[in-house]
């Protein structure tokens, strides 16, 4: 299973290449606020895309073996009480 990373600078497209990846996919996005991520995917033209919250994937186990992108994973991290300082590993 291969997986795909984005790391750039704030502002410079990360999520919208990141729902692109999701949308083709159709994978789960997981992210801090799916209300506004909504309005972001209906505007980059990704309707239909199944757009969850950190929280609800950490208790809704119908999400786990799902195709999922995280979206801005050191905020996930900081949810459930880890705050990164550097990273490294395959995934």
């Amino acid at each position: 299973m291969s997986s795909y990373k984005i790391i750039d600078e704030p502002g410079s497209g990360k999520t919208k290449k990141l729902m692109r990846r999701c949308y083709d996919e159709k994978a789960v996005f997981v992210c801090k606020n799916p209300e506004a991520m909504e309005v972001k995917a209906y505007a980059y033209g990704y309707n239909g895309l199944t757009i969850i919250s950190y929280l609800d994937f950490l208790q809704d186990s119908s999400y786990k073996g799902n195709n999922v992108y995280l979206d801005d994973i050191d905020e996930f991290l900081s949810i459930i009480g880890c705050y990164v300082k550097g990273f490294g590993g395959n995934i």
